[in-house]
């Protein structure tokens, strides 16, 4: 009778952690198409790639073959400040983790096997206050054009009464990347802070008053407080 009872409850268990796995994977939103599978040794996540922003968390799922037990499989990520990284449930050889954000940064995860920690993939973590939208080609002019080479986030520091409208500062990089155009040497595109019901909250430029090939530039906008989406114009 006690065995009896033993495997219903095991078959309870197993019904129950199945249906929160599914109800997980029927939430996880839809990856971009760049999106792509980290496939490891014996190992394969949903994504490669996940990028998370201060409001938000993302999902993926990992897989073991068939017959393994993904209960067994565990996380580390490189920096632990940047984002964390829990399992939050598991069924058969699925397992689906949450990426939550930290301090900001980009770092590195490797989800791997406790009983074999060579069965491993790996998972980079981008973590930022905004989505940043922004495409592999920066401008309107098809023969002069940049690209974004590195962004970061630093604290808004000026902090009098009448100037808190802003959260932070967003301190761009941008590279020349083609230039055979002379008659256009002064380039430029517009930025624009999005909230989160989709209005512009500001407009900002970003320029390049001589343009020459190779040549990086910088620019510093400050982040409106309530902005959630930060895009480029592209084309």
């Amino acid at each position: 009778m006690k065995t009896k009872m033993k495997k219903f409850k095991n078959r309870i268990c197993f019904t129950m952690t199945f249906c929160i796995l599914l109800s997980v994977l029927c939430v996880i939103p839809a990856t971009d198409s760049s999106a792509k599978e980290s496939v490891g040794n014996g190992l394969i996540l949903s994504t490669d790639a996940v990028t998370v922003t201060t409001d938000s968390a993302a999902t993926f799922t990992a897989a073991l073959g068939q017959g393994f037990d993904a209960s067994r499989l565990a996380c580390i990520v490189a920096d632990p400040d940047v984002a964390s990284i829990t399992p939050v449930a598991y069924a058969s050889n699925i397992a689906a983790f949450q990426v939550n954000y930290g301090n900001g940064g980009s770092t590195v995860a490797a989800i791997y096997s406790l009983d074999n920690p060579a069965v491993v993939a790996y998972l980079a973590v981008n973590a930022t206050p905004l989505i940043m939208d922004i495409p592999a080609r920066l401008g309107t002019n098809h023969s002069n054009y940049c690209k974004v080479v590195n962004y970061a986030f630093v604290p808004y520091d000026f902090t009098y009464a009448d100037f808190n409208d802003y959260q932070s500062t967003l301190n761009i990089q941008y590279q020349c990347v083609s230039y055979k155009d002379d008659e256009f040497n002064r380039w430029g595109c517009y930025g624009y802070f999005y909230d989160a019901a989709g209005n512009v909250l500001s407009k900002v430029h970003l320029y390049a008053s001589s343009l020459a090939k190779d040549r990086i530039y910088h620019s510093e906008f400050n982040v409106p407080i309530n902005a959630v989406r930060f895009a480029i114009e592209g084309f």
